[in-house]
């Protein structure tokens, strides 16, 4: 598995322009924040993790954050609310919403009217970072 995951990030350039991009992974399940972590730092990424919205509104505050993936469906607070929230507190953030949830796809269309920027099933997190590139240049 890990050989196929380097084989997915070689397309993917380092981060492009002055600095670097910082995103914040918001997930309930550790394995996909390390996954998430292994494939963007690699392509330039500095990444930040949080393992609910509490979590994830202190590292917001803590840090300046250019994109977040977010989760959508956590215990507590999940993305539909938090979608919302994140845009009306941080206007210029980009959201990803992710989602491997039975009905997954579902959460993921709502997502783009509740204010996410891009979504994407969690089984496709090989083109994460590519994904973040087209939403960050936008």
């Amino acid at each position: 598995m890990r050989h196929q995951v380097a084989e997915k990030l070689l397309p993917c350039s380092p981060a492009a322009g002055p600095g670097h991009v910082t995103v914040l992974v918001v997930d309930d399940d550790e394995g996909f924040r390390v996954l998430a972590r292994a494939i963007l730092e690699p392509a330039g990424f500095e990444v930040i993790e949080a393992a609910d919205m509490e979590t994830c509104l202190a590292q917001l505050r803590d840090h300046a954050v250019d994109a977040v993936v977010l989760d959508m469906v956590m215990p507590g607070r999940d993305g539909i609310e938090a979608v919302p929230e994140l845009k009306k507190l941080f206007p210029k953030i980009r959201i990803v919403a992710v989602s491997g949830a039975e009905q997954g796809d579902l959460y993921l269309s709502v997502s783009s009217h509740l204010g996410a920027d891009a979504s994407l099933e969690k089984a496709h997190i090989g083109t994460l970072g590519p994904l973040l590139r087209v939403v960050l240049d936008r």
